[in-house]
This record gives C-alpha cells, structure tokens and sequence, in this order.
C-alpha cells in the first residue's frame, strides 16, 4: 500500500477542517465548543484554523516531506491523548468532544501511517 497516498487524504482532511474555520469560524467554534466574547476572540478562532489546519496541510501538500508528515501525525496524536484526559480530569461530556477525539485519531493514523504500514 501507498501509504503517501494515506499521509495525503489526512493532510486533505486537516486542510478542509482549516479552511471551514477559516472562513466559518462561528460554525466551527459551535462544534468544537469555542464562542467567541469579542472580535479579537473570532479572530483568534480564525488564526486557530488557519495557522494549524490550513498552512501546515498546504506546506505538507507542497513539500511531500516525510519528516514533516510524521510530525504532523505526532501532534494529531497528541491531541487526541490531551482531548481524552481533559475530558476525564475536567469531567467533559464524552458525547460532546468524541467527534473531535475521532478526527485527531483518524489525522494522526493517516500521517503515521509509514510507521505501521509497510
């Protein structure tokens, strides 16, 4: 199997994800639990996305850089281990952050999918 093929669907994934609260940010704020109290809070939703989930997906994208991938894919990985005990230690609903824990565990497997797939 390609796995580039894989590491390329996740960057494409984290990209539409950047770009969705890039340009919606209030959409994307309400399913990740994010409101913004002022216009510099919306901006920073804005900058959230579009410095994370859209420029480092194009660099990825452009680059085809393997190490850069599997940081990528660490830091999604990341995520999902600090999502999921945050949820316990604060006593977050599971029903409401599981779609985000699930979308970091699919990135991270798609990035470092070299690692296990040969």
């Amino acid at each position: 199997m390609n796995t580039l093929i894989l590491q390329n669907i996740g960057a494409v994934l984290a990209l539409m994800v950047g770009l969705n609260g890039l340009f919606r940010p209030l959409h994307m704020g309400k399913i990740v639990g994010l409101a913004p109290e002022t216009k510099v809070g919306l901006i920073e939703i804005r900058v959230l996305f579009g410095c994370f989930l859209t420029t480092l997906p194009l660099i990825l994208l452009f680059k085809q850089n393997a190490e850069l991938f599997t940081l990528f894919g660490y830091s999604a990985l990341a995520a999902a281990v600090i999502k999921s005990t945050f949820t316990v230690i604060d006593k977050c609903p599971i029903k409401i952050i599981w779609v985000g824990i699930a979308v970091d565990i699919i990135l991270a497997a798609l990035l470092l999918s070299p690692l296990y797939l040969r």
